[in-house]
């Protein structure tokens, strides 16, 4: 009887939590744009799409090699900032100009990476913002 108690008292305390109920922040962009770099939520972060731009610059890198490392170097430098590394990365998403480029792109990619790989999706796609080659967004867990 008292396991069958026990057991619905838990039921009801979960089926009850609201499912948004965690604290979420947004990370802002310094530039003056209509979304956040990153949101917080409910122990993941969850990052906009990243371009090859370099952040004191302000410029686009010029080739696939140079815009892959870029956007690697700032997903790295934003996860820092809020709490997380390369190492909690969860998933991946990679945008491409073009797809047959996949191999170059993964060469540079899993050399930012140890041995846990998040999960990850790769699609090609007609075009990006200021006509990049590459585009990545990610989501990881904050410690």
């Amino acid at each position: 009887m008292n396991r069958i108690v026990l057991w619905l008292f838990l039921m009801v305390s979960v089926c009850s939590c609201k499912p948004y109920a965690g604290i979420i922040r947004y990370a802002l962009s310094e530039e003056n744009v209509l979304y956040s770099k990153a949101v917080i939520a409910n122990g993941f972060l969850y990052s906009s799409g990243q371009l090859g731009i370099n952040p004191k610059t302000k410029l686009l890198q010029p080739d696939l090699e140079s815009q892959t490392r870029q956007i690697m170097d700032n997903l790295r430098i934003l996860l820092e900032q809020h709490h997380s590394d390369m190492e909690h990365l969860v998933k991946i998403n990679i945008y491409l100009k073009d797809i047959s480029q996949l191999r170059q792109v993964n060469e540079i990619y899993t050399s930012y990476l140890s041995e846990r790989k998040p999960a990850r999706t790769s699609v090609q796609i007609n075009a990006l913002p200021q006509d990049a080659l590459i585009e990545i967004d990610c989501i990881a867990l904050v410690q």
